[in-house]
C-alpha cells in the first residue's frame, strides 16, 4: 500500500521545475490565517486599547484603535492608498505590533507592492528569523514570480527547526495559499521523515493528495487514519465523497480499499467504507455484500442490512434493496430492526410501484395484478398483527387505508380505518392525517360541505403547520369547485409562504389560475367549468372530468384557460392509463403555447412517459435534452439531467 516519490511522480518539493497549478501573473490571497494574524489582534488590544482619558477624566477609545479600524473599513472597500496611508503611519508608530504588520504586508499584495512588503518582512527577520517570517516572504516571491528563489526560502524556513512539526505546519500552509499542492504533499512526507512520526500530518496529506489527483495515495491515507480509529468513518466518506464525482477517483479508491478488505477482512471499518465505496459506484449487489459483512462483525441484528436496504431503495435499485429487507425479516425476525424492517419494506414497495405505474384496475375498471401494491398491503398487515404495540402501529395502519383509497379505490373500507386511526390513537400524527383524510373522502362523496367543516376543525385544532396549510388550500379549492372565486382567493392568499414546497406551489398555482382566468363574462363560465372537470377528478370520474375539459376547449379554444385546461386533460389521460394520447397531449403543450408556464412541465412530464415505455429510450432522452436547450432555466432541467444519466447508464 506504500507509495514511493517516484511511484507518486513527484519531484522534491522545494525544485521550482516542478509543475505549478498556478502561475505567477494570476496571484492568490493567502486564504489560510497565520497564527500570528490572530496573535496580532490580541497584542493590538494589549498595547492600543488601554482606556485614554480626556480633560474631563472621562474614558475614550485609543486612537490607534480608531485608526486601525479606518484602515480596515479602507481595505475593505477597495481604497488601498488611504489604507496604506493610516497602515505606514500605525506601524511606524508601533513596529513591535503583530496586527499592524499583518495588515499593512496584507495591503501592500493587495496593490501589488511586493518589493515593500518584503521589505517590511525583512526588517523583521533581521531580529528573528522564525519559519513564519521566512515563509512571508516565500509566499511574496512567489507572487513576485520568482519562483526559485520562493521554493528556497521555503526550504530555509523549513530548516530552521526541520524536526518541529509546526515548522512544516508554517510552511505547509504559506503553499497552501499559493495553491501549490503537489509540494505541499511533499513537504508534508518530508515532516515524517524528519520528525520520526509516521501518522503526521494524516488527514492535511490525504486531502492534499485528492485534490493533486493522487486518488489511490489519498485512500491509502485514510485506511490509514481508520485503522488508527474507526469513529473517523463519518469523517473519511465526507472527505472523499466530495472528490467521488471524477471516474478515476472512485476507481482508484475502489482497488485500493479492496486490496485493504482482503488483507484484514475482519475490520469493520474497512468494509463498511467498502460497501459505501460500491454504492457511490451503483454496484449495489457487491455493496450488499460488504453490508452483509459488516452486519455479521457488529453482531448480527439486522441494523446494517436495513440501512443498505433504505439506501438502496431511495436509488432505485429495488431488488437489492428487497433482497436485504427479506434477508433481515429472514434471519432476524426478533431483532430490534425487524419491526422498522417490515414497515418500511411495505413502503418501499409502495414507491416501486409509483415509479413503474403500477395500477390495481384496467382502463374498464377490472381488478388487475398488481404485484407490488399487494405485497406493500400484505407486509402492513402482517406488522399489525405481529407488532400491535409498537409505536409505528398507527401510521402503519393509516397506510393501509391510504392504500385502500388511493390504490384500490376501497372508499368504505379507507373511511373506516380513518376512524379507528381518530378513536384510537388521539393526539398522534397519524390521526391528525387521518382526519385530513377523512375530508378528503367527504370531497370525493360528494359532500362538500362536511369535507369543508371536518377541515376548519383540523385548522382550528393544529393552527400552525404543513397539514393545516394543506387543509387551508383544500378549503379554497372546495370553494373554487363551488364557483366561489372570491372565497377561494381570499384563503389562498392568507396560506403560509414558508410551509412545503408541494404546498406552497400549488397555493401559488391557484393563485395565478384565479386571478388571470376570470372572465369572459361575470359568470366566468370557463373557470366554473374547468373548476368542475379538478372536482370530477377529486372525485374519481376520470371521464365526467374529460368531458369537462373537453367542452372547455370546444367552446373557449382561445381563452386564457386552455393551456393549463389541456394540462389537465394529459394528466386525466396518463391516471386511466391511456399513456399514448397523454404523451400525445403534453407534447402539443410546447408547441400550441410556448410562452406558457406549463410548457416546460409538459414536456417534462411527456418525456416520462416515454422513458417509461420499452424501446422508447432514445427518444426520452430527446424530449430531455429539447426541454434542457429549450428551457434552460425550468425548474425541472436538474431532474431532466438526472433522468438522462440514468437512462444512458451514467448513474447519477
Amino acid at each position: 500500500m506504500k507509495h514511493t516519490a517516484q511511484e507518486c511522480n513527484i519531484k522534491r518539493w522545494s525544485d521550482p521545475s516542478f509543475p505549478r497549478l498556478r502561475s505567477a501573473d494570476t496571484p492568490m490571497k493567502r486564504t489560510f490565517p497565520s497564527v500570528r494574524s490572530w496573535i496580532g489582534a490580541v497584542v493590538l488590544t494589549v498595547l492600543t486599547g488601554a482606556p485614554v482619558l480626556n480633560a474631563a477624566g472621562q474614558q475614550q477609545e485609543n486612537p490607534q484603535i480608531v485608526r486601525f479600524r479606518l484602515a480596515d473599513t479602507f481595505l475593505r472597500s477597495g481604497q488601498f492608498d488611504q489604507a496604506i496611508g493610516l497602515l505606514e503611519d500605525l506601524y511606524a508608530e508601533a513596529p513591535q505590533n503583530d496586527a499592524f504588520y499583518e495588515k499593512l504586508k496584507e495591503a501592500y499584495e493587495n496593490v501589488k507592492r511586493y518589493e515593500e512588503a518584503a521589505a517590511l518582512i525583512k526588517v523583521r527577520l533581521a531580529d528573528t528569523r522564525s519559519a513564519a517570517l521566512l515563509s512571508d516572504l516565500a509566499h511574496i516571491r512567489y507572487l513576485q514570480g520568482n519562483e526559485q528563489e520562493a521554493y528556497a526560502t521555503w526550504q530555509e524556513a523549513v530548516e530552521t527547526a526541520p524536526t518541529d512539526p509546526n515548522t512544516y505546519r508554517v510552511v505547509y500552509r504559506s503553499l497552501l495559499g499559493v495553491r501549490q499542492f503537489e509540494h505541499a504533499v511533499l513537504l508534508l512526507e518530508q515532516a515524517r521523515s524528519a520528525t520520526g512520526q509516521a501518522a503526521l500530518f494524516r488527514v492535511e496529506l490525504a486531502y492534499l493528495c485528492s485534490i493533486s489527483g493522487l486518488h489511490e495515495k489519498a485512500a491509502e491515507e485514510y485506511l490509514a487514519l481508520l485503522k488508527e480509529n474507526d469513529q473517523h468513518l463519518n469523517f473519511v466518506r465526507s472527505r472523499l465523497g466530495s472528490f467521488l464525482i471524477e471516474e478515476e477517483a472512485l476507481a482508484s479508491s475502489l482497488v485500493v480499499v479492496q486490496d485493504a478488505v482482503r488483507t484484514d477482512p475482519l475490520y469493520r471499518a474497512w468494509r463498511e467504507l467498502l460497501g459505501w465505496l460500491y454504492v457511490e459506484a451503483e454496484d449495489f449487489g457487491n455493496a450488499l455484500g460488504e453490508y452483509r459483512a459488516v452486519d455479521g462483525l457488529e453482531g448480527g441484528q439486522g441494523h446494517m442490512l436495513f440501512e443498505f436496504a433504505h439506501t438502496a431503495a431511495d436509488a432505485g435499485a429495488w431488488n437489492k434493496a428487497s433482497e436485504a429487507y427479506r434477508e433481515v425479516l429472514a434471519r432476524y425476525p426478533d431483532a430490534p430492526a425487524a419491526p422498522r424492517t417490515l414497515a418500511a419494506f411495505g413502503a418501499m414497495h409502495i414507491r416501486w410501484a409509483a415509479e413503474i405505474g403500477e395500477r390495481a384496475f384496467d382502463e374498464s375498471g377490472n381488478r388487475i395484478e398488481a404485484p407490488h401494491y399487494d405485497e406493500a398491503l400484505a407486509a402492513y398487515q402482517t406488522f399489525l398483527q405481529q407488532y400491535p404495540n409498537h409505536e409505528l402501529y398507527p401510521d402503519v395502519l393509516h397506510r393501509i387505508g391510504r392504500l385502500q383509497q388511493d390504490v384500490f379505490f376501497d372508499t368504505g373500507s379507507a373511511e373506516a380505518i380513518f376512524r379507528q386511526v381518530v378513536s384510537t390513537f388521539p393526539n398522534t400524527r397519524a390521526a391528525d392525517q387521518a382526519a385530513f383524510d377523512l375530508a378528503g373522502i367527504a370531497i370525493i362523496h360528494g359532500q362538500l360541505d362536511d369535507a369543508r367543516l371536518r377541515f376548519g376543525r383540523l385548522i382550528e385544532r393544529l393552527r400552525t403547520g404543513d397539514l393545516v396549510e394543506q387543509a387551508r388550500f383544500n378549503l379554497a379549492s372546495i370553494h373554487m369547485f363551488a364557483g366561489e372565486f372570491d372565497a377561494a382567493q381570499s384563503l389562498v392568499d392568507i396560506i403560509d409562504a414558508h410551509t412545503s414546497t408541494d404546498v406552497s406551489n400549488d397555493a401559488i398555482a391557484l393563485k395565478i389560475l384565479l386571478l388571470e382566468n376570470r372572465g369572459p363574462d361575470s359568470l366566468d363560465m370557463p373557470l366554473r367549468r374547468y373548476a368542475s372537470a379538478l372536482l370530477a377528478r377529486e372525485q374519481r370520474r376520470p371521464m365526467a372530468a374529460l368531458d369537462s375539459v373537453d367542452a372547455l376547449l370546444a367552446m373557449y379554444p382561445s381563452h386564457a384557460l386552455a393551456d393549463e385546461a389541456r394540462f389537465l386533460r394529459g394528466e386525466i389521460l396518463r391516471a386511466t392509463g391511456r399513456r399514448q394520447e397523454a404523451y400525445e397531449t403534453f407534447a402539443e403543450i410546447p408547441l400550441m403555447y410556448p410562452a406558457s408556464f406549463l410548457a416546460d412541465r409538459a414536456l417534462f412530464e411527456a418525456a416520462g412517459i416515454l422513458s417509461g415505455e420499452a424501446g422508447k429510450k432514445e427518444e426520452a432522452i430527446a424530449a430531455y435534452q429539447r426541454l434542457l436547450s429549450e428551457y434552460p432555466g425550468s425548474l425541472f432541467a436538474d431532474e431532466a439531467r438526472d433522468h438522462i444519466r440514468r437512462l444512458r447508464g451514467d448513474g447519477v
